[in-house]
């Protein structure tokens, strides 16, 4: 138990590096944090942090969405 509470943690370091050391998660928000060999995705559902491991290393596509690129649809 103490390893998934320290991958929460590691997962915090990282998103604050990104977003400030103040930033803090609200209502549908989500992150993904992909580890060695698992995929960790930390939300806030129904005001409650929510940490959902999922085993194995994700597939890779080469592709970009442009919804999340701020383009044109392709």
């Amino acid at each position: 138990m103490e390893q998934i509470q320290n991958a929460v943690l590691a997962a915090f370091e990282e998103f604050k590096k990104e977003f400030g050391e103040n930033a803090k998660l609200e209502e549908g928000d989500e992150f993904v944090t992909v580890f060695n060999n698992c995929t960790l995705i930390i939300s806030i559902e129904d005001g409650t942090l929510r940490e959902r491991f999922i085993g194995g290393k994700p597939y890779r596509v080469d592709m970009s969405l442009a919804i999340y690129e701020g383009g044109a649809n392709e």
